[in-house]
């Protein structure tokens, strides 16, 4: 049984286009994302630290290679389409708006008379919508895999999101015949690249955060699972860093071959059972490594998520967002004209709706350098 997604029995695009005779269609994918602006915005948007802050700080561009090479692995040895799980991977963070997870909060609040913000959906309006780069529609026409792909690789989409059911039956039409619905699970592939970046960011935040001084070593050495990696008697100077680079290197070893094994026997027992791949994830971790993984997000949000130091950034993001969205609600004039014309927004009957979406998706597409120096000339004109 071939449990890899085939590029050959793609169910194609929303425009259809001429078949590239080099790359694949999920190939072609991939480097229509890598390509895209929204991409490249990426080295200058915020992981956990603002991107201006450290140039050795992971932002969400080095966060999403990292991602998109620990999946290529793991689909590799499962069987499954590499270029597919790829394309998600790289795809995943594109709709991120600048500050990372405080700038998604204070757009959720800021937007909540027109269903709120959410990361995932913003990266399906970024492919679908709003990058323009191609004179004969709006979006990267990616191949439905894909937006399958992106818009599920946590799960399926719960039924009670209206917002994203409206804007998937507007802007992608699929059909019930083609075999790809919000409630079904995604494909395997996706499936890969959402645990992914489960395994990057648990061990690349805690060698930022070692990086910056929030978590000593006294401290890492006794985190949960974390602690148990590392390797406490060094006799080198410096070595306290170099233990927790070990140590961070034997998290994802430890995570993917986890990953890669259980995952295996649970697609063995799948292929005895049912020939339907998408009853579940199949791809997940042991319960035993589930629970450390647990204990490990944990222990991250209490000592690095909600330290001194990130707190004190993440008010100063939440004034950076709230000042902006409020400017732009009232001078929609300073928003560039090419997203002002977007055909998307003509979609909106009410204008106040109308004028929240633009200004959400205005700010989601700033880099953290842009929304600092946007602030700075709003405070400017203020005074």
């Amino acid at each position: 049984m071939n449990i890899a997604s085939d590029p050959d029995k793609s169910l194609g695009r929303v425009y259809q286009e001429e078949p590239c005779s080099i790359r694949s269609i999920f190939q072609r994918d991939r480097d229509r994302i890598i390509h895209s602006k929204a991409f490249r915005k990426l080295q200058n948007k915020s992981q956990v630290f603002f991107s201006t802050t450290n140039d050795v700080f992971r932002t969400r561009l080095t966060h999403t290679i990292e991602v998109s090479q620990i999946a290529r692995t793991i689909a590799k040895h499962l069987g499954l389409n590499v270029d597919l799980c790829e394309t998600v991977a790289l795809a995943h963070d594109l709709g991120h708006p600048p500050f990372g997870h405080t700038g998604e909060e204070s757009l959720n609040s800021l937007m909540k008379e027109v269903g709120g913000f959410d990361h995932n959906f913003q990266t399906l309006k970024v492919v679908t919508v709003l990058e323009q780069q191609y004179s004969t529609f709006c979006g990267l026409n990616l191949c439905f895999e894909s937006l399958d792909g992106i818009v599920k690789h946590n799960g399926p989409v719960d039924q009670k999101n209206e917002t994203i059911k409206v804007f998937w039956d507007e802007n992608i039409s699929l059909g019930k015949e083609k075999g790809i619905g919000l409630n079904l699970f995604p494909s395997l592939e996706a499936q890969v690249a959402s645990l992914s970046d489960d395994i990057a960011y648990c061990a690349h935040d805690v060698a930022d955060g070692h990086e910056a001084g929030i978590l000593s070593f006294m401290n890492l050495k006794k985190a949960p699972f974390f602690g148990e990696l590392l390797c406490l008697e060094q006799p080198l100077k410096g070595s306290e860093t170099l233990s927790v680079a070990q140590g961070c290197r034997d998290l994802i070893s430890y995570l993917v071959n986890d990953l890669i094994f259980h995952s295996c026997e649970n697609i063995k027992n799948i292929e005895n059972n049912s020939p339907n791949l998408h009853v579940g994830n199949l791809i997940e971790f042991s319960s035993k490594a589930r629970k450390k993984i647990m204990k490990l997000k944990k222990y991250l949000f209490n000592n690095l998520y909600r330290s001194e130091e990130i707190n004190f950034m993440r008010r100063e993001a939440a004034d950076v967002v709230n000042v902006l969205f409020d400017y732009y609600l009232d001078c929609m004039n300073d928003i560039p004209k090419s997203l002002l014309e977007n055909k998307f927004y003509t979609k909106f009957k009410s204008l106040r709706h109308r004028k929240l979406n633009l200004v959400g998706d205005f700010i989601a597409g700033m880099t953290d350098k842009e929304a600092l120096e946007a602030f700075d000339k709003i405070r400017t004109k203020v005074k």
